[in-house]
């Protein structure tokens, strides 16, 4: 079971962890019957599932697919390591850490500028759940009283331009969650902001980074590749519909 989303859209939403490497017939049959009778005892809407793109797991394609489930996404890990060694661009702006008068306009950006990952790929989900869902987790990231989620903004109070959710835990960051405003979409600004993070990263001792991307944001994907990044682990992102609120 997903509490997390769940408690956002409203209806019970599950993941599916794949156990053996391959199901013959008797097997297949089985697990499509004990897996729709789970889903139905809980009430489940809506069911993901997250395979590697490589054998041998590539036979749960079928699997899957005879239970219902359908590809609706594929990711990819961008990592960066040797940060306080790398050659960075020029950063044409600084970040500071958010502050509560930045908290509405972070929340509003999150909820309005979000175009890819599984949600928003999925047809049959609803679009405005899929942005509540990023509304959802800059609030809670924000919200968060450890050290090792932050939230950093790039502009003045009263003029958010984009922000970053990025949890840093000793020398090793997590690029979580970035977005620039739309009406600023498609300029410098959005470069500008993955700079400045890295630049801030640097400064605060950062040896390596990590982040989960999906492969069809293929402009963010160019931005990582040119600040040094490199893409490993591919992985085939599924979900399963009940028919229910989500469809």
């Amino acid at each position: 079971m997903v509490p997390w989303d769940a408690e956002i859209f409203g209806f019970p939403v599950a993941v599916y962890r794949t156990g053996a490497e391959h199901l013959d017939a008797a097997a297949q049959k089985e697990f499509i019957e004990r897996f729709q009778f789970w889903m139905r005892q809980n009430r489940i809407s809506l069911c993901g599932c997250t395979i590697p793109a490589k054998e041998p797991y590539s036979v749960w394609k079928y699997h899957l697919g005879e239970a219902g489930f359908h590809v609706v996404d594929f990711g990819l890990q961008a990592t960066l390591n040797g940060l306080q060694a790398s050659f960075l661009p020029e950063a044409r702006s600084e970040l500071r850490a958010a502050v509560p008068d930045d908290h509405n306009a972070i929340e509003t950006i999150a909820a309005e500028s979000f175009r890819s990952g599984r949600y928003h790929a999925d047809p049959l989900f609803r679009r405005e759940l899929a942005d509540k869902r990023y509304g959802s987790w800059v609030r809670n990231a924000l919200a968060a009283r450890n050290k090792v989620d932050r939230v950093y903004v790039m502009g003045e109070p009263g003029t958010i331009q984009g922000f970053y959710h990025i949890t840093v835990e000793g020398t090793v960051a997590d690029l979580r969650l970035a977005a620039v405003a739309p009406a600023l979409k498609g300029t410098l600004l959005g470069f500008d902001l993955y700079a400045s993070a890295l630049h801030l990263l640097q400064g605060l001792g950062v040896q390596r980074i990590v982040t989960n991307i999906s492969a069809t944001n293929t402009a963010v994907m160019n931005v990582y590749a040119t600040l040094g990044f490199s893409f490993s682990e591919p992985e085939m992102i599924f979900h399963w519909h009940s028919g229910g609120p989500g469809t």
